[in-house]
């Protein structure tokens, strides 16, 4: 008798689970990833996971949050959730718990349709102990009216409005990003219709807001059938199940006063799906409206133009109108940047095109940045001209969307290996949001390899069908974005009027009860929870975590003695060809792409050629090129090549983060493109052609990107102080940074009209200093096992040296320091903007030198210390309503700790606050608590898991600390060990010895911009403190309106593990 064979193990995750009924189920066919959808039958709600290896555990809990004005309820609600539940009715709870369970903390967003809230974990275990804590603050938050008062809007004893929420919103209302998103929602939607609101809260109506409308609000909105817990990483189906069944569910019901089910009521409608929101409208012709924004730099504005797109849940459709929008401006040699950015004189400096999710139409946005004021009126319709042109003359160049096609398949295959987490979640939650409820359309949102192969069976002609369809015959929606001078001393003058009238309607005795209620408010929302609430939370073990395999392999100069892993890599290595006459490290992972980088020191660089990096690193992958067998290419024929051969491409000062005086050039490719990645990298290097006509159009775009830049008051903080700290003379990142550049691109554009064999020359040299053997280095990292010729490559494909020279230490930016970055002391900036509300600052004391420091552990573990969610800095600074955020950081390359203050009404008054924290740790009149220092530990376990996430990530991680660092490849793991033997008064002799400094002008330096109207209060405060202050202006640019310059470049991140807290985006 024949036997039977046995029947299949059903997989896990396809299975009902207790309550939770299976709806779909499915694997992504192009990751390793499978992806289910459930709801609870007693509950309603609902939960996908997209289970994967990851050493990274994430959590995205969507709230469907509709709402028809603009009081700001959905944002004001996000921030109240985070104060305290019913089983947990404390403030600060919930991130004192997920730190301990291995997370920096937890953080939301508010867009215009839902809420997310969100937590990453170093493994699963900490994860699932924090995921009944989380749904019980979501569902079951406790709104208090003193809440409210701290947390969303005040009245102090001064007669000024405060609020963590009113001070985010200060800051934003008035930008023109905020300006013109909202007067096109404003024209785009019909009253009826949810869209048009500010879901943050306009400044009018959150002075006026309650406590009351809140809670109705979420008793509405907050309910299980309305929530969607989006989960993915390495969690076990089983345990995760065994809490939702037996810990999550029946804490809804308990807390609902169910007997056995919950279900909405009669009335109840899908958010914008069964409501108003989703009655057809259209926009009947054409509108176009200007939008005043404060700018005392009058020169350069913005413009968005807005159409209606597909149904969220046309995939295919969706898709094209991507591909579409990347043919049309992505890269130099895009239609619309041939015409608009890529010439002599700029019409703009990026055009980007966006689309957005909507209940029945999607929203397209064509976003057009610094366009020179002259421009402004008429560029709208110079684009839509441009895309008629392309319907009726050009047709589409079905050569170049082939590349555009075959460089976005590429490209993800690369999102979903190195963000795989945002894959999931943006597809998870907008498919709550608009998708069938059973899942239906959630399998099509992964179905992007068939969308793909549809779409190359395309002829141009459905192209042009497309572009006609959605933009050339469609009506839109322009707004222009103005930049005025005289706006930014009316609106000024309009909220002093009024500040000043409230006063004095108030009168003394009024103010002071105001500031008494918030004096109670403070006193009640800080009533710290009880120590075992916190002390009996388990703790993330390190030991427990797994991490990215990574295994390395060398290839040393002569003399050189960095050591690697000596394994089966390195011998496939040796075993490829002769030794290399330069240094290459190989780090291997499971990976389908390789990133091949070349390292180079410009420590040594002559000073003059120093801010040319600026235009090299801007030029070099849209240069005309020389290749090594002679071939002559165009810069457009170079753009193409390179599209059609790389998943992506770049340039930067630093390694992930670090040394900063180092440039690193990379191409990213799948493997099979090894080779070819290699030789590339040769003939950008040594074959860049520097002429005046490519020269021209790339500086012209870099001084025309600058107005908007000068905006930034954290970036203009930043500056002024790293001036005070780095020599530009020294040091080349320093003297590519804004301040610097405002002086040397309007010049230099000069130059290249007057004298443009001077600019060729400098860059020539540039190039040769650059290339010099001994300050060079080469990072691979994929799949090494999978190459041929991982070595011999760049023995045939690299640079031409035949002889090796001694490999030169790797400077640091200590190297580069000023006699005040030496020996900070006493000197203040302060920098009055008329551009923005509010304040920033950044400030830097001595700290400890080198990766290898004894003290750098404590400090680093101080330092989480300091800045944990609900920690020190927090209760104190934003718990105060002093500033939005505000950290320490810690610089080991530089020598250097720092401070920074991030949206302050009073930068000094949270300095001041900051430096009697710091005070009161170290005399011991503020209690240091063993569950603080526990959970900083646990915090700082999954910032090293965060850095190596990723199998690349990973990878970059083991370079920079076998090869750049010289600390060993493990060495985050071999800190996290040394954490637990670090005291409580080793802590405070840390602060003592580093942190205080910071806070005391004889030890300090710093730099504050401020409005204008608080600039004379932000001096004085400086001032009190004992600093020296220099008041200076946001320099003037040189040339007409069309020579400014402008950089995303941010202020040094040092090591990109030190110092750092949550996101302050609450």
């Amino acid at each position: 008798m024949a036997s039977t064979a046995p029947a299949p193990t059903p997989v896990p995750a396809a299975a009902d689970h207790g309550n939770f009924k299976l709806l779909k189920s499915f694997p992504i066919k192009y990751a390793p990833i499978t992806v289910s959808k459930w709801r609870s039958e007693k509950t309603g709600l609902t939960v996908v996971l997209g289970s994967h290896q990851a050493p990274i555990t994430n959590g995205y809990f969507a709230v469907a949050t509709e709402i028809f004005d603009d009081t700001g309820r959905p944002h004001t609600l996000e921030h109240l959730i985070f104060l305290g539940s019913k089983s947990y009715p404390y403030k600060g709870v919930l991130d004192q718990l997920a730190i301990r369970a291995g997370s920096s903390g937890t953080n939301a967003w508010t867009s215009n349709d839902h809420t997310a809230y969100t937590i990453s974990t170093a493994g699963s275990a900490g994860f699932l102990k924090m995921l009944p804590v989380y749904v019980d603050h979501i569902l079951h938050p406790t709104i208090t009216e003193a809440g409210f008062v701290t947390e969303v809007y005040n009245i102090n004893g001064s007669g000024e409005d405060a609020g963590v929420v009113y001070s985010e919103m200060q800051a934003r209302e008035n930008t023109a990003g905020d300006l013109m998103a909202l007067d096109a929602q404003r024209t785009l939607y019909p009253p009826e219709s949810a869209y048009r609101s500010e879901t943050g809260g306009l400044m009018h109506k959150l002075r006026v807001l309650t406590a009351q409308q809140i809670r109705d609000y979420h008793a509405k909105y907050y309910q299980p059938y309305n929530l969607c817990l989006v989960i993915d990483g390495a969690v076990s189906i089983p345990e995760l199940f065994d809490v939702l069944n037996n810990q999550v569910d029946p804490l809804i019901l308990e807390q609902q006063k169910a007997s056995s089910q919950i279900t909405p009521p009669a009335d109840w409608k899908r958010p914008f799906v069964e409501t108003p929101t989703a009655q057809p409208f259209t926009v009947p012709e054409s509108i176009t409206k200007v939008v005043e924004f404060m700018e005392e730099d009058e020169s350069v504005g913005e413009v968005i133009i807005n159409y209606f797109g597909a149904a969220p849940t046309d995939y295919k459709t969706n898709t094209a109108l991507s591909i579409l929008g990347t043919y049309l401006k992505h890269s130099a040699t895009s239609p619309l940047a041939k015409e608009f950015i890529e010439i002599p004189k700029p019409y703009c400096t990026s055009i980007r095109m966006y689309n957005f999710d909507r209940v029945n139409k999607n929203e397209l946005q064509i976003e057009i940045s610094d366009v020179p004021s002259k421009h402004l009126e008429e560029m709208p319709n110079l684009i839509i001209k441009k895309l008629e042109k392309i319907v009726k003359e050009e047709g589409i160049d079905m050569e170049r969307m082939g590349r555009v096609l075959r460089r976005d398949k590429r490209q993800l295959l690369d999102y979903v290996e190195s963000q795989a987490t945002d894959v999931l979640s943006d597809a998870a939650i907008a498919d709550f949001l608009y998708g069938d409820q059973n899942g239906a359309d959630l399998p099509p949102a992964f179905n992007d390899l068939a969308d793909y192969a549809a779409l190359e069976a395309w002829k141009a002609e459905d192209w042009i069908s497309l572009l006609i369809k959605y933009y050339v015959s469609a009506p839109s929606v322009t707004i222009i974005g103005k930049p005025s001078a005289a706006l930014s001393a009316k609106i000024e003058k309009a909220e002093k009027d009024r500040v000043a009238q409230r006063k004095a309607e108030l009168g003394e005795e009024k103010l002071k009860e105001l500031e008494k209620k918030l004096e109670d408010a403070q006193a009640e929302s800080n009533i710290p929870p009880p120590e075992d609430m916190i002390s009996t939370f388990p703790i993330t073990d390190p030991a427990s975590l797994t991490w990215v395999p990574v295994e390395t392999a060398i290839n040393n100069v002569a003399g050189e003695k960095v050591r690697s892993d000596q394994g089966a890599v390195q011998q496939h290595v040796d075993a490829d060809g002769v030794e290399l006459p330069y240094q290459v490290h190989f780090s291997h992972v499971k990976s389908n792409f390789i990133e091949v980088t070349v390292i180079m020191d410009t420590i040594n660089l002559p000073t003059h050629l120093r801010p040319y990096l600026t235009i090299l690193q801007n030029a070099l992958f849209s240069l005309g090129v020389k290749r090594a067998d002679g071939t002559e290419l165009s810069h457009e024929e170079v753009v193409n090549q390179l599209n059609d051969l790389t998943v992506s491409q770049d340039t930067h000062f630093e390694f992930r983060g670090v040394f900063a005086e180092i440039v690193c050039v990379s191409l990213k490719v799948q493997k099979t493109q090894y080779e070819e990645a290699v030789s590339w990298l040769r003939d950008l290097l040594t074959g860049a052609i520097f002429s005046k006509e490519r020269l021209s159009v790339i500086v012209a775009k870099l001084a025309q990107e600058l107005p908007t830049e000068k905006r930034d008051g954290n970036s203009i903080a930043a500056s002024w102080a790293t001036q005070l700290a780095y020599d530009s003379a020294k040091s080349s990142s320093q003297s590519c940074d804004l301040l610097n550049r405002i002086e040397f691109i309007p010049a230099t554009a000069e130059l290249l009209e007057k004298e443009p064999e001077t600019v060729i020359k400098h860059l020539e040299e540039l190039r040769s200093h650059l290339l010099e053997p001994s300050t060079l280095r080469v990072s691979v990292m994929g799949d090494i096992m999978s190459l041929e010729k991982p070595r011999s490559s760049f023995a045939k494909s690299f640079l031409p040296i035949e002889k090796a020279k001694p490999l030169a230490s790797l400077s640091t930016s200590r190297e580069t320091l000023t006699p005040l970055g030496h020996n900070p002391s006493k000197k203040c900036i302060v920098v009055p903007m008329p551009a923005i509300e509010g304040s920033y600052s950044c400030h830097f004391a001595k700290g400890p030198a080198g990766f290898n420091h004894p003290d750098l552990p404590a400090v680093r573990l101080a330092a989480a210390v300091l800045n944990a969610l609900e920690s020190y800095l927090w209760k104190s600074i934003r718990g105060s309503g002093l500033a939005y955020g505000a950290h320490i950081v810690v610089y080991p390359e530089a020598g250097l700790v720092g401070f920074s203050v991030y949206r302050s009404p009073n930068a000094m008054l949270a300095f001041e606050a900051a430096g009697k924290i710091m005070k009161g740790l170290v005399d011991g009149s503020t209690e240091m608590t063993q569950d603080i220092v526990d959970g900083a530990r646990s915090s700082m376990t999954y910032g090293f898991a965060k850095k190596s996430e990723t199998v690349l990530a990973a990878a970059g991680t083991a370079y920079l600390n076998e090869v750049l660092k010289g600390v060993g490849k493990d060495y985050e793991q071999e800190e996290l060990k040394k954490l637990p033997s670090i005291t409580i008064p080793e802590i405070r002799d840390i602060i003592a010895k580093y942190f205080s400094p910071i806070f005391d002008s004889e030890t300090a330096i710093g730099a504050v911009a401020v409005s204008t109207s608080k600039a004379a209060e932000v001096e004085e405060g400086c001032k009190k403190l004992g600093f020296e202050v220099e008041i200076k202006e946001v320099p003037v640019l040189k040339g007409d309106d069309e020579s400014e310059l402008g950089s995303d470049e941010e202020m040094r991140s040092g090591d990109d593990s030190e110092g750092e807290s949550g996101s302050d985006s609450k």
